[in-house]
């Protein structure tokens, strides 16, 4: 990632056009970038823990958590590990990302929050936050997404995300859900012969159709399929809007109307005749789009979360004789693995009712919190030869201390081959079993 990034940076200083502005291309840098810049100026990019913050900041690509909007979490960075929290999701054409951050920390620290979208087969960074760690995004397609939130180096930091999704429009038919969308984009129409092109919103006749958001009208007529019309340009957007089957239009050609402005009437005009009132209502754009989105709204966001500053990095095991280690915060989502009774982990943030835990090789997931109780003694154990005490679950880890022969050690918690334990002086480590 080091040489990627210098070579990147490399390539926006040096061009087709000779030497860019230092002072430009630094403009045009996110926060992020700038400081990881700042940690190359300083001379502190190879260091250990530098090095360990920009691996957590790339595995946010290859082992995000899936999330589902609206979502809120809470939760803790601790100083003495770099470390990184991330959000996989789904946006659809015609949907507002927002997210919130609100951060407990120094008053000069820095924590960044980055968009990324998956887009020419790569992640590419699509957004970030402003100073107030605020992030709003409208999309004009379909993505996957990833974010990204991650403080400085040193940062002891306390820290509560929201992402709630909109829909770019308001519904055009006054006091209509998503329950009144009937009909949908690409059903079929006369026998096969074409498809419809927008959303049929049922209505009682009579129901004013207001504009979605603001704009000009284009035209008002009539024609043989949709009977009383009106078309609605959005220069904001580039978009046409269509409203079809009108009982009455209530607009002229080149009126400037804001968003909520009355256009006309629900009706049947046109070839709904022998339907039920409703209005068909079609975006374009170089042709049409499914607009379904546009006006589909999402159910009303969570409880924003309080930051609790009591919450620490604490080390839980599975108290259940097996439980799913959940790739998001609800039962619906990806199963990642199954964890065993006695299974250590750490908790790392909470979503209501579901626990982000991090296992001791790194993986991360979500489990719900009744699943899990704090470490306590399960068993004794005595050690038949000089024994090393590690510091993680692996061959090469850093001793914790050399326990001599007969010692005898309190076990915790356990993690594949390797149990958790505390000897009488109180050092906790891991040991091979």
């Amino acid at each position: 990632m080091k040489i990627s990034f210098i070579v990147f940076i490399s390539a926006l200083f040096f061009g087709c056009n000779g030497l860019k502005s230092i002072k430009s291309v630094f403009s045009e840098l996110s926060p992020y970038k700038k400081y990881i810049l700042s940690l190359q100026k300083a001379d502190l990019i190879k260091t250990p823990m530098a090095k360990a913050w920009l691996l957590a900041g790339e595995k946010i690509f290859s082992d995000s958590v899936v999330v589902s909007a609206p979502f809120a979490e809470s939760g803790y960075f601790e100083a003495s590990h770099p470390d990184a929290r991330s959000y996989r999701f789904n946006v659809k054409d015609g949907q507002v990302i927002t997210i919130l951050g609100n951060i407990k920390t120094i008053d000069s620290a820095r924590v960044f929050l980055d968009l990324f979208v998956w887009k020419d087969d790569q992640w590419k960074t699509l957004a970030y936050a402003d100073s107030a760690l605020k992030l709003t995004y409208e999309f004009n397609r379909d993505y996957e997404c990833v974010v990204r939130l991650q403080p400085e180096l040193l940062i002891n930091a306390y820290y509560v995300v929201n992402i709630s999704i909109t829909p770019v429009l308001i519904n055009p038919v006054s006091g209509a859900s998503n329950k009144s969308i009937g009909s949908f984009y690409c059903a079929a129409r006369d026998g096969g012969r074409r498809s419809h092109e927008g959303v049929d919103i049922f209505a009682k006749k009579g129901t004013p159709v207001v504009a979605p958001t603001d704009g000009y009208i284009s035209r008002v007529g009539n024609n043989f399929l949709g009977g009383k019309v009106i078309w609605m340009k959005d220069n904001k957007r580039g978009h046409a809007y269509y409203f079809a089957h009108l009982d009455s239009q209530m607009v002229q050609t080149g009126m400037r109307v804001k968003q909520g402005h009355v256009l006309g009437l629900v009706g049947n005009t046109g070839n709904a005749k022998k339907t039920p009132a409703h209005l068909h209502f079609g975006i374009y754009q170089s042709g049409s789009k499914d607009p379904l989105h546009y006006i589909h709204t999402v159910d009303e966001g969570l409880k924003t979360l309080p930051i609790d500053t009591g919450f620490h990095h604490k080390p839980f095991k599975v108290k259940m004789k097996k439980i799913k280690l959940m790739s998001g915060p609800s039962d619906n989502l990806i199963l990642k693995r199954y964890l065993e009774r006695g299974t250590y982990l750490t908790v790392i943030a909470q979503s209501h009712d579901w626990y982000r835990v991090l296992l001791p090789d790194l993986n991360e997931g979500f489990i719900q919190k009744k699943q899990v109780v704090p470490l306590v003694k399960v068993a004794a154990r005595n050690l038949n030869e000089v024994t090393v005490l590690l510091s993680e679950t692996r061959p090469d880890a850093i001793p914790v201390a050399i326990l001599d022969k007969d010692t005898s050690v309190d076990i915790l918690a356990s993690f594949q081959n390797y149990d958790f334990v505390q000897t009488e002086s109180g050092k906790a480590g891991w040991l091979y079993n």
